[in-house]
């Protein structure tokens, strides 16, 4: 015969215990509470983990952090970048690693980087005269690159520098100019395989001016510190120019003006601008997407300018949105006519992009 149900006189009457004297076990089947105070073991932040048991305790979320006991700290020597642990202030070994969240193409895997790996030394050497991603050299101009970690298929961690977020897959550029060149850290022998993912899981700010020794310093104060960002928004795209004047006695047919093959599939803002002049002038500005080749390309906007017989000079511009796939080719395309003297397309011509997925 059951023992009956101990009933309180009124809702939230009563309790079993004091904080000083508890009850030692209890056997419930199930328990109906609106809500729980486990003080054990208890912090910000942690969760409660269970054992093959049952048994529940709270846990350092470490096993949730997608770019978990990682840090970044600018050398002695201001052209290199050391990948620490952040419990441990010094490279990864096999008790003190990171974890990270790495795409695996169906999700995220959390993957370790425990000791060196592949001869890595889980440190950047920017080295001098390199002009890393095409970004230039400029007195006082700070600019941005990111620590990516790549998951070698054959079981590790390799760490790289690039040049802009959102890489999913590792670029299989040697070309350090090139905008998709990833630098590996020093001494790997990793072979860069576009099958392999990658993720971004920080960021850094350098300067670059030829004028000083060494070439690159990497930022360590307060604002430009390198920081910690697992899989930022990209901010891949830039703006080129036209090298040299196009200057022509006759009429200048329909071509590709300024041309740039696109690293990473996305919705694209092409913006770009072309200055012209002529005398009574007639010039078509053209954007075209899809092939390297101009003229198999597809035309995706286009807008002219027409003025009477004086000599003019002038810019056109169609901006537009577009998806494209890695690998395709974004051309500025222009024709120009006039009546007498010079056609003249100007270096101010210029074909800009960005990713803003």
């Amino acid at each position: 015969m059951s023992t009956r149900s101990i009933v309180p006189r009124n809702d939230t009457e009563g309790g079993l215990g004091t904080a000083l004297k508890r009850w030692g076990l209890g056997w419930i089947n199930a328990l109906v509470v609106n809500s729980i105070k486990i003080v054990t073991g208890a912090g910000s932040t942690k969760v409660l983990t269970s054992d093959a048991d049952g048994n529940a305790t709270w846990q350092t979320a470490s096993g949730l952090d997608l770019a978990n006991n990682l840090k970044f700290v600018v050398n002695g020597s201001v052209n290199k970048l050391d990948i620490f642990t952040k419990s441990g202030g010094a490279v990864p070994d096999n008790t003190n690693y990171p974890t990270i969240s790495i795409p695996d193409g169906t999700g995220y895997t959390q993957r370790t980087r425990k000791a060196t790996y592949l001869s890595g030394t889980s440190q950047f050497i920017m080295a001098d005269a390199a002009n890393y991603w095409s970004k230039g050299s400029l007195a006082a101009e700070i600019k941005t690159a990111y620590v990516y970690a790549i998951w070698d298929t054959a079981g590790g961690i390799v760490w790289a520098l690039g040049g802009y977020s959102g890489f999913t897959r590792v670029p299989a550029s040697t070309t350090e100019t090139d905008d998709d060149f990833f630098l590996l850290e020093a001494s790997s022998t990793y072979t860069k395989v576009i099958t392999d993912y990658c993720v971004c899981v920080g960021k850094i700010r350098y300067q670059y001016d030829t004028a000083d020794n060494p070439d690159h310093t990497i930022q360590a104060t307060v604002l430009d510190a390198p920081q910690v960002i697992w899989n930022p928004k990209s901010d891949y795209g830039y703006s080129l120019a036209l090298a040299s004047n196009n200057i022509s006695g006759g009429d200048i047919a329909e071509y590709s003006v300024v041309s740039s093959v696109i690293k990473q599939s996305g919705k694209y803002l092409i913006t770009p601008n072309l200055v012209v002049s002529a005398t009574s002038i007639y010039a078509w500005l053209f954007v075209k997407t899809g092939s390297a080749v101009y003229g198999s390309a597809i035309y995706k906007a286009m807008s002219a300018i027409q003025q009477g017989a004086v000599d003019f000079y002038g810019n056109s511009s169609c901006p537009v949105i577009v998806s494209l796939n890695a690998g395709d080719t974004i051309h500025l395309g222009a024709s120009l006519a006039g009546s007498v003297g010079n056609r003249i397309i100007y270096t101010h011509t210029r074909l800009s992009f960005y990713r803003i997925d």
